[in-house]
């Protein structure tokens, strides 16, 4: 997340640091390719070109978030403000959408039971908890030699451990910290690699091969979600462990691919891309309803070559509704509830470390 200044003094001291329009440009862009894969998950048995977009939009995307993530994030910010910030920002509007998705489930709408537990994290709200944990362990890994190396060991490994899924999101914290270490570690010196007409031609062919390659090989999605051990995919363990690398190389190259093609300068979409965290976090409330009221189920109705257009069309037009400044003033309280906090924990907030 992008630090906000500590002090009114120091606005006054330096001209403020204006937004980097790519961020927002890539936010945007994977918020509406979550909401896309999230419509695309009810049809998958509609026709196989929905298999093949939904497998190769999952080998990159959720890499290409943890890999933002990362990239602006910093790890030498004093101990107080981190957890302030992981409490606040990550934790709090975590377990407030925990008990409203909880809420949402008693519709006779709802298409599922809802959220097991407060700790395993309800669809997507899986993210915050990582995020959360990611930025918690990076000021750690920071100092360490090898923590890359070390970072996708402990990815690999954490396959080897039978009860590990959903519970904390471990899984996926685990699997995926090794991109937003990267993501962090990176973060200057790929920016300016990014960029240019080689290397945009070089994405698209990553992209394109990357379609190729899921739509021959039909990958199991629980491995591109890296939610599950080796054993719950019956999978011997060594066996896993060179299948997880290849899947993490191959959401590496996915994820800089995707991020070489978002533009660099200012969109008539970049202005959404600021407020993508409640796009991200209201969208499965529309999504859920949609599958129970038979919504999305109507779709595969659509002539097949229109079906695929058509959703994501669909993503991106909610994703521009649910960006609006209009939706964000409605959420404030609910994305950002620190900040009704009276008393000491509003102050503590405000308060500088």
């Amino acid at each position: 997340m992008i630090r906000e200044p500590d002090a009114p003094a120091a606005a006054l001291a330096s001209p403020p640091v204006p937004r980097d329009p790519w961020l927002d440009n890539a936010r945007f862009a994977l918020i509406a390719l979550v909401v896309f894969g999230h419509l695309l998950e009810p049809l998958l048995a509609a026709h196989p070109l929905l298999d093949a977009a939904y497998a190769w939009v999952y080998t990159f995307h959720i890499p290409a978030f943890a890999f933002l993530s990362g990239a602006v994030t910093q790890a030498a910010i004093p101990p107080t403000r981190l957890l302030r910030d992981v409490l606040l920002r990550l934790l709090l509007p975590y377990l407030v959408f925990q008990g409203l998705y909880l809420l949402a489930a008693q519709s006779p709408l709802w298409p599922d039971a809802g959220p097991a537990s407060v700790a395993t994290p309800y669809w997507l709200l899986w993210y915050l908890l990582s995020l959360a944990c990611w930025r918690l362990l990076l000021p750690l890994f920071a100092q360490l030699p090898l923590r890359l190396p070390l970072a996708v060991l402990v990815a690999l490994a954490a396959g080897c451990v039978d009860d590990i899924g959903y519970y904390l999101s471990l899984s996926r914290t685990l699997v995926f910290f090794p991109l937003f270490l990267l993501g962090w570690q990176a973060a200057r010196a790929w920016r300016e690699r990014l960029h240019g007409v080689a290397t945009r031609w070089i994405a698209t062919g990553v992209l394109l091969g990357l379609l190729g390659g899921t739509a021959l090989a039909s990958p199991d999605p629980h491995w591109l979600y890296g939610s599950y051990g080796y054993a719950a995919m019956a999978t011997p363990a060594l066996h896993g462990m060179a299948l997880r690398l290849l899947q993490l190389a191959v959401a590496a190259v996915g994820a800089l691919a995707f991020l070489a093609l978002v533009p660099v300068r200012r969109l008539a979409f970049t202005p959404l891309g600021r407020r993508s965290l409640a796009a991200y976090l209201a969208h499965g409330f529309l999504v859920k309803l949609a599958v129970g009221a038979g919504l999305t189920a109507s779709l595969a109705a659509l002539p097949r070559s229109m079906l695929l257009p058509t959703l994501l069309a669909l993503a991106v037009v909610g994703t521009v509704v649910l960006s609006t400044r209009a939706v964000e003033r409605c959420m404030a309280w609910i994305i950002a509830p620190y900040r009704l906090l009276p008393g000491t924990v509003g102050s503590w907030w405000r308060r500088a470390p």
